[in-house]
């Protein structure tokens, strides 16, 4: 399987802002990423998007997409970066200190490769 991510970098971003937004509305966010993604033939992912995301959250001890010191795009830069390569998260602070949390969060930035491989 190849390093590259399981999605376009654009769409991993756009599906990054409608799971913030979903959220945030307290809306149903697996339906929300399903109508983004299935379109464009990526509805298998919107499940495996929403755990990435919500791990993530508990890892980095923060909301994605809100509050990062890069800019709203720093996160969805990070979330392309972490899914290209999960063994980047040995570089974040977060992660460092809490293995259990970063074992976690590397599970589960795999199951899209795994999820995308099975397409």
């Amino acid at each position: 399987m190849s390093g590259a991510a399981p999605l376009p970098a654009a769409l991993l971003a756009r599906a990054a802002r409608c799971w913030r937004r979903a959220r945030d509305q307290r809306a149903p966010v697996q339906q929300r990423l399903y109508a983004l993604l299935a379109p464009l033939g990526y509805e298998m992912m919107a499940p495996v998007i929403d755990s990435v995301m919500t791990i993530g959250e508990a890892c980095l001890g923060r909301q994605l997409c809100r509050g990062c010191p890069f800019g709203p795009d720093g996160d969805e830069a990070l979330l392309c970066a972490l899914l290209a390569d999960p063994a980047r998260l040995d570089r974040l602070p977060s992660c460092r200190a809490c293995p259990e949390r970063r074992e976690l969060f590397a599970g589960a930035l795999t199951s899209p490769r795994v999820m995308a491989a099975l397409a």
